[in-house]
């Protein structure tokens, strides 16, 4: 009989059937996620170590024990590529992963396979090969060749440098794949601390390597990373193709808002190489962003909108920001998602031009229509007048022509008054039609040099970039000419102070004179007065609401309050 078994055999195949298992179910339910591959091939090789592994301790035969133990050095050999390869996969650095231009890899491992079937020939690996019976299970007894030595550095210096990577990984990146990483690591200690023990001859069992015992543990905490953590549903640290070639830029920064990972697209709108930006605090590499640093700042911040200068414009950007949660809800770190949106600002300022040329347009049917139907009421009158005064001329009554004449020349200039009015308005649209603020700047200049009012104005910039109607801007407009008309026709007034804001998704506009006021409760001209009716008739059409605030010898104030439908804020 060449084999006999032992009750320490058992372990030795369980470990191997677990590592066998775990590959098969890699490639069945796994074969498409990133780190498969590298996984299953690393779990076939040290399968390669476990069973041979026992099937050289079971047999019985020197020709026997030799030959399992020469096919074992495949996966001694291999498995520290094996290793090396998933964690490279692993942990974020997959684009070193060429086997093309990492063949140089490979050749070590091939040239000591080939010197251990070879070696009754040379010596190079193992020498006076024979049976030793002194231990617990009679083992191989042999001394350690000059090419050996070779293969351990070799082997163990890619070990550490998988370790090191794995290590890296775990402390250098804070996210929601830190377990994963910690599991992966204790996996290949396992593999790899055992197997140290064994060449420096600090093996509890003198003689023989206890390192395949160690493939079922270290199998069971990949196994359970892998349904638990679902390891390779989402691979740590390596970005998704679709993600690396997405037209967006991503971001995700830690809880200290360092940059933990970005993609080319969001690299190329920062205007630096990738690797001058991950690891780096986002204030370093974002400091010319002054509007996308504020809303880093504000944790509260979920959209901004920022520029960035390029060769002969401005390009507009879009930034969502996003918190991203462990499966207990807490904060782990944010989630920036870039986006260019340069095209649609064109586009929507395109549109609002349209809008505004369209809302002035009306506005000067409007003034046509109350040019037509105010004039000709005028006219009627003084057409009514001159036949009154035609009649009492015709009746000698001379002492009523004073009055009715008087009252003819009023009119009349009051018709001159509005006929200028309108025309002034019509030729001033145009200038509304480029910038309100230069049109109110202007009638400000024309009212103060005509009547020597002072007038101040204090316009927020909110107000300025509220993304208001241009219908709402001519009408806010003409409401405050009026308002300055009225100041100058009765209030006796001096100074005259106005501002403009925007709270709360209202448009507020206050307009106060220190003229001699008036009985704003019981008040002729508030009720008759052709000026405020147009000012009350403009922000019902807005439907908005009008104050109007007068006591005798204290001034007045008009406070005019409108509503914008979403209270949505952008530049115009």
């Amino acid at each position: 009989m060449s084999y006999r078994f032992t009750p320490y055999l058992l372990l030795l195949f369980i470990s191997g059937l677990m590592s066998l298992s775990l590959g098969v179910y890699t490639i069945i339910k796994h074969r498409h996620a990133k780190g498969a591959t590298s996984f299953a091939i690393a779990m076939f090789i040290v399968t390669l170590w476990s069973i041979p592994n026992a099937l050289e301790m079971s047999a019985i035969a020197l020709g026997v024990k030799l030959f399992w133990a020469n096919v074992q050095y495949t996966a001694y050999c291999f498995s520290p590529v094996a290793l090396l390869i998933l964690c490279l996969d692993f942990s974020g650095y997959e684009k070193y992963i060429n086997y093309k231009k990492l063949y140089w890899i490979f050749i070590i491992p091939t040239i000591t396979i080939i010197l251990v079937w070879t070696d009754k020939y040379h010596g190079l690996v193992r020498n006076n090969i024979h049976m030793d019976y002194s231990g617990v299970f009679p083992v191989i007894g042999k001394q350690y060749g000059s090419f050996f030595y070779v293969h351990a550095i070799y082997s163990h210096s890619l070990n550490l440098t998988t370790i090191f990577i794995l290590l890296r990984t775990v402390f250098s990146r804070k996210t929601i794949y830190r377990k994963q990483a910690v599991a992966l690591l204790i996996g290949v200690s396992l593999v790899v601390i055992p197997n140290v023990f064994y060449i420096t001859g600090l093996s509890p069992i003198k003689g023989y390597d206890i390192t395949p015992v160690f493939f079922g543990p270290a199998g069971i905490i990949m196994a359970w990373s892998i349904l638990r953590y679902r390891m390779f549903d989402l691979v740590p640290l390596a970005r998704a193709t679709v993600i690396e070639n997405m037209e967006a830029g991503v971001m995700v920064l830690d809880l200290q808002d360092r940059i933990l990972d970005i993609n080319p697209t969001c690299a190329d709108i920062i205007g630096l190489p990738m690797g001058k930006i991950t690891s780096k605090h986002i204030y370093e590499v974002c400091e010319f962003i002054p509007e996308f640093i504020s809303a880093i700042n504000d944790k509260t911040v979920s959209r901004v909108e920022f520029n960035i200068a390029a060769p002969n414009k401005q390009i507009v950007y879009e930034a969502l920001l996003s918190m991203l949660k462990d499966k207990n809800g807490c904060n782990i770190g944010r989630l920036v998602v870039i986006y260019d949106i340069t095209e649609k600002k064109i586009a929507e300022k395109e549109y609002y031009d349209e809008q505004w040329k369209l809302a002035v347009n009306n506005e000067r049917n409007r003034m046509v229509r109350d040019l037509h139907d105010n004039l000709g009421q005028v006219l009627g009158y003084i057409n009514l007048q001159a036949q009154a005064i035609q009649k009492e001329l015709n009746d000698a009554h001379e002492d009523l022509y004073s009055n009715k004449l008087d009252k003819l020349i009023e009119v009349a200039q009051t018709a001159h008054h509005q006929i200028r009015e309108y025309i002034h308005d019509v030729r001033n649209s145009d200038l509304i039609e480029i910038d309100f603020i230069a049109a109110l700047d202007k009638e400000i200049n024309n009212f103060e040099l005509q009547t020597a009012i002072k007038v101040a104005r204090k316009i927020t910039p909110e107000f300025r970039s509220a993304a208001i109607a241009p219908s709402i801007r001519i009408h806010i407009l003409n409401i405050i000419k009026e308002a300055m008309n009225n100041v100058r026709k009765h209030a006796q007034a001096e100074n005259i102070l106005m501002s403009c804001d925007y709270v709360d998704n209202n448009l507020l506009v206050i307009i106060y004179d220190d003229g001699k006021g008036f009985d704003a409760v019981d008040s002729k001209e508030l009720k008759q007065g052709f000026g405020l009716s147009i000012i009350q008739e403009r922000t019902s059409e807005m439907g908005g609401t009008c104050e109007i605030k007068s006591k005798p010898g204290e001034g007045s104030s008009i406070r005019l309050r409108v509503p914008l439908d979403g209270g949505k804020v952008n530049a115009v």
